[in-house]
């Protein structure tokens, strides 16, 4: 066997990878039933890895299981919209913290590698590689935190946040908004990398919550009108509790 053969993907791992792809992309709609048998011959997968691939799935909360009946694609609603950004604020922000005192060079070079991925991603506006790739930079900075609870949480949160995110990335109708979206991201991650390197907590902070703000802000013109209750809760700007 050649050194320099790629190591065997497991065909639980592939199914999981192909089914996440189409809840992340919506090609299985919220509230969409997952038939595992037509997914095994869809992806010439055996039953054992798809059923595999969609309890893992299921523990991810990416699908909910009805009694009876099966299991269906979550649906995401407004009250989620809005937890899952007050959410994002929360762990975020206490993420960039930790990892100030903990990346070490390897990680800070891993962060570089991915955002230089992800620039020429968004160059080429090839939305599902900005959903994954923007989604494994901000991993690398959950891992550099040390702190497995806390990598947990915000793997949890990243789920749920790559279907949002290609939605609006995928969002062909307004191409010029979105190339400036683009290069306000890419100035984000640029900032929190050399914010890292200088292990400038108390900036890094300011940077990744104005990084959410954009998120959040994107989703709010691709539901334009932005719906009720969807307002995010934001610390001031000199600190402190947060307010409305």
């Amino acid at each position: 066997m050649s050194k320099n053969r790629a190591p065997r993907i497991p065909l639980s791992e592939k199914a999981y990878r192909q089914i996440k792809e189409r809840i992340v992309t919506v090609a299985l709609r919220p509230g969409a039933m997952v038939d595992e048998g037509s997914l095994a011959d869809e992806l010439s997968i055996g039953r054992t890895p798809i059923h595999e691939a969609v309890m893992r799935l299921y523990a991810e909360e990416l699908l909910e299981a009805v009694p009876g009946r099966g299991f269906f694609v979550r649906s995401i609603g407004i009250d989620d919209v809005r937890m899952l950004f007050e959410a994002m604020m929360v762990f975020e922000g206490a993420a960039v913290v930790l990892a100030a005192h903990r990346i070490d060079s390897f990680q800070l070079e891993r962060l570089s590698q991915v955002n230089l991925q992800l620039k020429a991603a968004m160059e080429k506006a090839d939305s599902l590689a900005v959903t994954y790739l923007n989604s494994s930079l901000h991993c690398i900075i959950h891992e550099a935190t040390q702190n497995s609870f806390l990598a947990s949480s915000l793997n949890h949160i990243q789920n749920h946040a790559q279907r949002l995110a290609y939605l609006c990335f995928s969002n062909q109708a307004g191409a010029n908004e979105l190339a400036d979206h683009y290069k306000l991201v890419d100035k984000d991650h640029d900032e929190l990398i050399e914010l890292l390197k200088e292990r400038n907590e108390a900036e890094l902070v300011g940077v990744v919550t104005r990084h959410i703000q954009l998120f959040h802000n994107r989703i709010s013109n691709y539901t334009r009108p932005s719906p009720a209750g969807t307002d995010l809760f934001l610390p001031p700007a000199g600190g402190g509790s947060l307010r409305a």
